[in-house]
C-alpha cells in the first residue's frame, strides 16, 4: 500500500512538471514568433519614417487582429491540449488525494487494534 501512495503521488509530480515544461516551451515559442513579426512591422513603420501615431495606432491594431487570426487554430489546439491536460492533473491529484486518505486510515485503524 505504501508503495501505492509513493507511486501516485510520484505520478502526480512527473506529471505536473512534465506539463509545466510543456506550458513554458509552448508560450516560449509563441512569444519568440509573436515578438519576431511585431519587431518586424517596427522596423518597416521606422524605415517608413511614419510619425502619425493614429496611422501607427492603425497599423499596430490591424497586425495584431491579423496574427490572432492567423493563429486561431494553433491557439484553438494548445486550449484543448491544456484543458485535456489539466482534467488529467486533477484526476491525478485527487487519486493521489485518495491513496494518502487510505493509507492515513488503515495506520489509524492499525494503531487502535489491541496488541
Amino acid at each position: 500500500a505504501v508503495v501505492s501512495t509513493q507511486s501516485t503521488g510520484m505520478s502526480l509530480r512527473l506529471y505536473a512538471t512534465e506539463l509545466h515544461e510543456w506550458n513554458h516551451r509552448h508560450w516560449q515559442k509563441q512569444n519568440f514568433s509573436y515578438s519576431s513579426i511585431k519587431q518586424q512591422l517596427l522596423d518597416e513603420i521606422e524605415e517608413n519614417d511614419l510619425e502619425d501615431e493614429e496611422e501607427i495606432e492603425r497599423i499596430m491594431e490591424e497586425f495584431y487582429k491579423t496574427y490572432l487570426l492567423s493563429n486561431r487554430k494553433n491557439f484553438n489546439n494548445y486550449t484543448r491540449e491544456w484543458s485535456k491536460a489539466n482534467i488529467k492533473l486533477i484526476y491525478l491529484s485527487l487519486r493521489a488525494k485518495k491513496s494518502r486518505v487510505s493509507k492515513s486510515l488503515r495506520d489509524g485503524i492499525s494503531s487502535l487494534k489491541v496488541k
